[in-house]
């Protein structure tokens, strides 16, 4: 048997946007009865509402509705295995403006995982006398993903980002933010996830695409990105002929200060804790470590980028 969640309530905490017109309340519930008993107890209930004995009986008068800008379907049943889970996810799919309440005597873990993988967008269980509906429904963002953060998931993994991008420019924000999101997920501070480590990657990409591929559309940038809970490593590979990276002078001596070459690669060996060229100049691998781990390794992390292509 899962956990039972019947000591929890789950609900909605953000306020709903201004200017979003009332919505249509539904009820749904297989046993009148005790939908009547729970919609009792609880505070400030809708002074409108249909009911409807099935999600498919809901779906069948939907379809018959003109136009529905934002509805509430409260779902009232005993028990969460009593919810007809493929009608919730079909009702869903077919009418993305009908948001679900699960009002529910109890919820085992594995149906409160799936309500939320569906969706739904609060899970009210006992005691129904301290849930108030009206806030519930005027606090609800509508349709927005309810998957639920796990912060200890990260420690137990890592994530390998693939990319092949022709010589344009206009790709490399879009890959700094993914690499962005990505740390910020598996806890890098937010000096590293918010500016460093995206302009180290902006500087290696841009320099791949200039200086490697001359700006060839025609030829292709690897980039790979491996993220762990430990630290950051990313490879990345031209099409161009190469160089030596011991020919690159000091931006930061003499005359070297007024020139716009060679800061590329200092201010990413300012940033990241390795920078190494390879193959001649045309692989570039960057690597860092999460300063707020103290060094200290996930569960898993192979801390390993593929020498492959």
């Amino acid at each position: 048997m899962g956990r039972s969640y019947s000591d929890q309530t789950t609900s909605s905490s953000q306020p709903q946007p201004a200017g979003v017109r009332d919505p249509q309340v539904f009820v749904v519930s297989s046993d009148a009865d005790y939908s009547k008993s729970v919609l009792s107890q609880c505070q400030d209930v809708p002074e409108s509402y249909t009911v409807y004995a099935s999600i498919t009986e809901l779906m069948e008068a939907l379809a018959g509705i003109e136009k529905i800008h934002l509805g509430f379907a409260l779902v009232i049943e005993k028990s969460g295995d009593s919810v007809d889970s493929l009608g919730l996810r079909t009702c869903k799919l077919d009418y993305p403006q009908i948001n679900f309440i699960v009002l529910v005597e109890k919820c085992e873990q594995r149906c409160y995982v799936r309500f939320q993988s569906l969706g739904v967008q609060s899970v009210l269980l006992p005691p129904f006398s301290d849930v108030n509906l009206k806030r519930e429904i005027a606090t609800a963002l509508p349709n927005l993903p309810q998957f639920k953060r796990h912060p200890d998931l990260p420690h137990r993994g890592s994530v390998r980002l693939d990319f092949l991008i022709p010589s344009d420019l206009s790709y490399v924000l879009g890959v700094n933010h993914l690499v962005s999101m990505l740390l910020k997920e598996f806890s890098f501070p937010a000096p590293d996830y918010r500016i460093n480590i995206p302009l180290a990657c902006d500087e290696a990409i841009t320099n791949a695409i200039i200086h490697g591929n001359h700006s060839d559309t025609e030829k292709k940038v690897s980039i790979q990105v491996y993220v762990s809970f430990s630290r950051i490593k990313v490879r990345i590979r031209d099409q161009g002929e190469g160089f030596d990276v011991g020919t690159v002078e000091d931006p930061t001596e003499g005359v070297n200060l007024l020139r716009p070459s060679g800061r590329g690669v200092y201010l990413m060996r300012s940033i990241m804790d390795t920078v190494e060229y390879r193959e001649g100049g045309r692989v570039l691998e960057l690597e860092k470590a999460n300063a707020n781990t103290n060094g200290r390794a996930g569960r898993e992390d192979p801390a390993r980028v593929d020498n492959g292509r």
